[in-house]
C-alpha cells in the first residue's frame, strides 16, 4: 500500500475545510466518494482542488499545501498526516490520537481542544496554540503567536524559542529532564526538525493556572538543540 496523497492543484481563493480528510473520515470510502467530499459550504469538492493518489488512509500526505487548508486532522483518531507545506487554522483541533507532521507554518488554534496524540510543526504557528488543550503533545520549532496554552488543562508543549506568555502561565525554573531523551528518540523515525534535538535541559512553565495548572510548556535551551 502507498500513502494516500492529496496534491493541491491550485491555490484556493477561499478557505477550505479539510476536516473529513483523516483516516477515520475516509474509512470505507471509494476513490470516487473521496473526490466528491465537500470542502466548503459551497459546492466545492475535493476533486476541484486535489489530485489523489495512493490507497493507505492510515498514512495521509498533503503536498503543495497552503494556509487556506483549515481543520487538517480535525477529530482524527489514528494514523499519521504529513503536510509538505503550510497549514491553516485549527490544525489537529479536537484530535483524539495519531500524529501530525507539518513541515511549514500553521495558523491559529493549533491543537485546540486536543485530547491525545502528537503534533510537530517545523515552522511557526499563529495565536492560541494549544488553546483548551486536554492532553497530548504539541511541538513548535519556530515562533508561536499570542495566548499560547490559553485555558489548557493538561498536555505538553515543546518549544525551541521562549514565547511571550500570558499571566496565568508561570515559570517553574530550569531543569534537566532525563525522560526527554526517550521522547526525542521516539522522534528519530519521523521526518521533522525535532528528530535533531538531543537536549534534556529546559525551562519549564506550568499552566494554564486558571484551569488547574496541570499543563506544561518546555522551552529547550537554544545552545543544546
Amino acid at each position: 500500500m502507498m500513502a494516500l496523497t492529496f496534491s493541491l492543484k491550485k491555490t484556493p481563493s477561499q478557505p477550505l475545510d479539510c476536516s473529513q480528510l483523516t483516516a477515520n473520515g475516509l474509512a470505507g470510502l471509494s476513490l470516487v466518494q473521496m473526490k466528491n467530499l465537500p470542502l466548503a459550504k459551497s459546492n466545492l469538492k475535493v476533486a476541484d482542488f486535489f489530485e489523489i493518489s495512493g490507497d493507505d488512509a492510515q498514512c495521509i500526505i498533503f503536498t503543495n499545501s497552503t494556509s487556506q487548508l483549515h481543520y487538517i486532522g480535525h477529530k482524527m483518531t489514528g494514523g499519521i498526516i504529513t503536510i509538505d507545506g503550510d497549514a491553516g487554522d485549527y490544525l489537529g483541533a479536537k484530535m483524539q490520537n495519531g500524529t501530525i507532521l507539518c513541515h511549514g507554518n500553521a495558523g491559529n488554534r493549533v491543537g485546540d481542544q486536543m485530547r491525545r496524540g502528537l503534533i510537530l510543526v517545523d515552522g511557526n504557528v499563529g495565536n492560541y496554540c494549544a488553546s483548551r488543550m486536554i492532553a497530548g503533545t504539541i511541538g513548535v520549532f519556530g515562533q508561536v503567536g499570542a495566548y499560547l496554552g490559553f485555558a489548557m488543562k493538561r498536555g505538553t508543549i515543546l518549544l525551541t524559542q521562549t514565547p511571550k506568555l500570558h499571566a496565568t502561565i508561570q515559570s517553574c525554573g530550569k531543569h534537566t529532564l532525563p525522560f526527554l531523551a526517550l521522547l526525542f528518540k521516539s522522534f528519530c523515525a519521523l521526518q521533522t526538525k525535532f528528530s535533531e534535538i538531543q537536549s534534556q535541559r529546559v525551562e519549564r512553565f506550568a499552566g494554564d493556572l486558571a484551569c488547574g495548572g496541570k499543563g506544561e510548556i518546555l522551552v529547550m535551551s537554544p545552545t543544546e538543540k
